[in-house]
């Protein structure tokens, strides 16, 4: 899991996720050290449980982002939707909505979009120049109990047209699409924190065969990664403290899983 603000990014928390015929082999999970206690859970369950040490930390990220894995599952999308925290998921092509009291899948939806309905905007700047796609959203079904708007996100490539994500999202009121299409684009941050773990603090070198070996050699690895990152913002600081306290504030967080 990785956390991204306007100051950095860095890998915060993490889990191993063991297959189910890893677990139901007792003698196996013993050899590796494996907790008695440890089960079987699904990969969005593993991130359900790191987003809850989050909230029980007293963080509340603007957003939590993650992919097709985990947009995907509808029991993800209500545990964010019960603690009231803002989401961007990737879902895919086969996703379904309720439309005009019916179930629609979401890429016939995008194919009725009329062509007006689309923005071209760039959300980010990347190692290739600006990424610019053109974005159409619209709101759909009742708000959550914590009163955030339900979104449904389409992101389409400029140079191949039916090059199109898709997204499911909760926000704030207040928020807008572009909001949405922005925080969509930070989710490359832990793509980012596991390449740059990997070739500076050594995230993929190991060798182990246990579960202790395991936990250890990635905490470090993540342990390393924060503190040059903390180096690199002291490095290029170039304001009074009171400047960064206020830059500070006003960072946007994200989480990826």
């Amino acid at each position: 899991m990785a956390l991204a603000s306007a100051r950095g990014r860095k890998l915060i928390d993490r889990e191993l996720y063991l297959p189910k015929s890893w677990c139901d082999d007792p003698n196996r999970c013993r050899a590796a050290n494996v907790p008695s206690h440890v089960t079987f859970a699904t990969k969005p369950r593993l991130a359900q449980r790191m987003i809850e040490r989050v909230l029980q930390s007293g963080l509340r990220p603007r957003w939590v982002l993650a992919d097709e894995v985990h947009g995907s599952d509808s029991k993800t999308r209500r545990f964010f939707e019960s603690h009231g925290q803002p989401y961007v998921l990737a879902v895919s092509s086969q996703q379904r909505l309720w439309q005009h009291f019916r179930l629609q899948r979401v890429d016939r939806i995008a194919d009725e979009i009329p062509a007006n309905a689309w923005s071209r905007l760039n959300i980010a700047d990347g190692a290739k120049g600006p990424r610019v796609y053109d974005w159409a959203a619209g709101q759909f079904g009742a708000p959550t109990d914590h009163g955030l708007v339900r979104w449904v996100l389409i992101r389409r490539s400029i140079e191949d047209p039916t090059e199109r994500a898709y997204y499911l999202c909760t926000s704030l009121p207040e928020s807008t699409m572009q909001d949405l299409a922005i925080a969509a684009g930070q989710r490359w941050s832990i793509e980012c924190c596991f390449e740059s773990a990997k070739q500076e603090t050594g995230l993929d070198n190991y060798e182990v065969r246990s579960w202790h070996g395991w936990y250890r050699h990635v905490t470090l690895s993540m342990a390393a990664l924060a503190l040059l990152g903390v180096i690199r913002v002291a490095a290029n600081a170039s304001t009074s403290k009171k400047s960064r306290g206020t830059d500070l504030r006003k960072q946007s967080l994200a989480w990826s899983c």
